[in-house]
């Protein structure tokens, strides 16, 4: 039953890590319909079906990845050799990109971790319900003119802030980025892309940190057989659902997830609230 049960969670994961209606949200009402055991799974097994989906960003965005780690390489040397230039040079640019975008999670990360596990469940309600929103202000929003070409550094600002926003439960992460860049006049593309692969220096460094509280007895680890089970289901699960949501992307079919995630915010607000009444 346990590998059953896991199985539909790390399926939950993989569906929802790149639709705009919250994975860490859906996560969190399976678990409490799953029953006794599976509620009380914390960031821990979380973090671990998200390291999984990487596996899927990797096996999309493989190309875009290895430009990712060269250009890293590239940038630390010429730092050190005082060339840096990072208009002839856009793979540079792409890292340093992504880094900033990065901060601002791994600071609400780092500071709140432990106060958002503590968040009472009614709160992904309202949390889905603002996702919602996000979806609608994105449907109406004209695309953008900005690709790693022209993009300046300061546009890295406002994705990086909606992903640290997105780290509350029932906030979509790709929702809330993809809606900041288009805020900062990304292209569809890009803004897709980018949104995509700036999660990743995000997930790796909370895997990192949660494998660290695991092997020095801070964190319970999940059981091993199926977590793992859960976490082969998450990555192919997640890579058919970043090929579906490419295209949904550019195609602008933000609103069909928003009436979605205001159906089921409003679900778990009423459910929660004749539970506590």
């Amino acid at each position: 039953m346990d590998y059953l049960k896991y199985g539909i969670l790390g399926l939950v994961q993989g569906l929802t890590e790149f639709l705009p209606i919250s994975s860490s949200g859906h996560l969190a009402i399976f678990k409490s319909l799953l029953g006794e055991g599976f509620a009380d799974l914390g960031l821990t097994y979380d973090i671990l079906l998200h390291l999984a989906t990487l596996i899927a960003v990797f096996a999309v965005y493989y190309k875009d990845i290895w430009d990712l780690i060269t250009g890293f390489f590239a940038l630390l040397r010429d730092i050190f050799k005082g060339k840096v230039n990072l208009n002839e040079n856009p793979k540079q640019k792409f890292v340093i990109l992504v880094i900033i975008a990065s901060v601002p999670a791994a600071l609400v990360g780092f500071l709140l971790g432990d106060a958002i596990e503590t968040l009472p469940f009614i709160f992904v309600g309202f949390a889905l319900i603002i996702t919602a929103i996000e979806m609608i202000i994105s449907s109406k929003m004209k695309p953008g003119t900005i690709t790693l070409d022209n993009a300046k550094l300061k546009d890295a600002i406002l994705p990086g802030l909606f992903q640290g926003f997105a780290i509350l439960p029932g906030i979509s992460r790709s929702g809330s980025t993809v809606t900041g860049a288009f805020l900062s006049g990304f292209d569809r593309a890009f803004a897709v892309k980018f949104s995509f692969i700036m999660s990743i220096p995000v997930i790796l460094g909370s895997a990192l940190f949660d494998i660290i509280d695991i092997l020095t007895g801070a964190a319970e680890a999940p059981l091993v057989g199926p977590t793992l089970s859960g976490m082969v289901i998450a990555a192919i699960s997640g890579y058919l659902s970043i090929k579906f949501m490419i295209k949904l992307f550019t195609g602008n079919k933000f609103r069909y997830f928003a009436y979605y995630c205001l159906a089921v915010g409003l679900a778990v607000i009423i459910w929660q609230l004749s539970v506590i009444l």
